[in-house]
């Protein structure tokens, strides 16, 4: 890669979050800015299964433009080059011939549940959204078209101010609230309805990430899926009124 340069900038953070890409894997990975080169080639042989002698490191910005090759001194520490978060670490190899022995399943794995990945805001997939990129880039839901449709007009036919049940995925219990929101959010794409529950078994107060669409104690408010909801003639249940001459 004689067209680019190795080049330094030194980061105020200890640790970076870069996006290894190789033609093996992909994957989000950590990395202490004071980690040597040679070191950070011992970490990444199990990750994309190209030996560290036989690696070629490249820096990609967002756009995937090369911003900096890492080669040269490899006692140099990775914060000696101009890296920053959710940047993209590209790994070749430089010796075609080689055999790359790559083994997915001696590679540690840490599963995170989709749900909590999206509410994080430090991952690619919310970089990716606040600037629009790939699929976010032209404000497109997760979901398809027609059940982007759907959802809308099923979001749009649930009246604010409205008495309400929201199923659990269980199915077996039921929560009892009035329906205080209805429309599309930050956080997420879609349409959504936001629920003051009667009881404090909610996950906010009616914000989220700093944004307010509701008012409500904390606890007691959160957002589902409109078909998550049903509305009705649902009183308050009162767990106290028994009948006493049963008791």
């Amino acid at each position: 890669m004689d067209h680019l340069n190795v080049c330094a900038a030194p980061g105020s953070s200890a640790v970076v979050t870069l996006f290894v890409e190789s033609q093996n894997s992909s994957s989000e990975r950590r990395f202490q800015k004071s980690l040597t080169i040679e070191a950070l080639k011992v970490r990444l042989e199990p990750i994309v299964g190209i030996r560290p002698i036989d690696q070629q490191l490249v820096l990609l910005d967002a756009a995937s433009n090369p911003v900096c090759e890492i080669s040269g001194d490899d006692t140099r520490m990775l914060g000696f080059y101009p890296v920053k978060d959710l940047m993209t670490l590209s790994v070749k190899t430089t010796n075609s011939s080689a055999q790359i022995n790559f083994d997915e399943s001696q590679v540690e794995k840490y599963v995170m549940e989709d749900d909590e990945y999206d509410r994080r805001g430090d991952t690619v997939r919310a970089f990716k959204r606040r600037h629009r990129m790939g699929r976010f880039a032209d404000g497109a839901s997760e979901i398809s078209i027609d059940e982007d449709v759907k959802a809308k007009e099923l979001a749009l036919s649930i009246p604010v101010g409205s008495r309400c049940e929201v199923a659990l995925p269980d199915g077996e219990f039921r929560k009892r609230g009035t329906v205080r929101f209805v429309g599309e959010t930050g956080f997420r794409p879609g349409y959504w309805v936001g629920v003051e529950y009667d009881e404090p078994v909610g996950k906010n107060d009616g914000s989220v990430d700093g944004t307010r669409y509701f008012q409500c104690a904390a606890d007691y408010g959160s957002f589902v899926r409109p078909e998550k909801v049903t509305t009705g003639d649902f009183p308050e249940e009162d767990i106290f009124g028994s009948d006493l001459e049963e008791m």
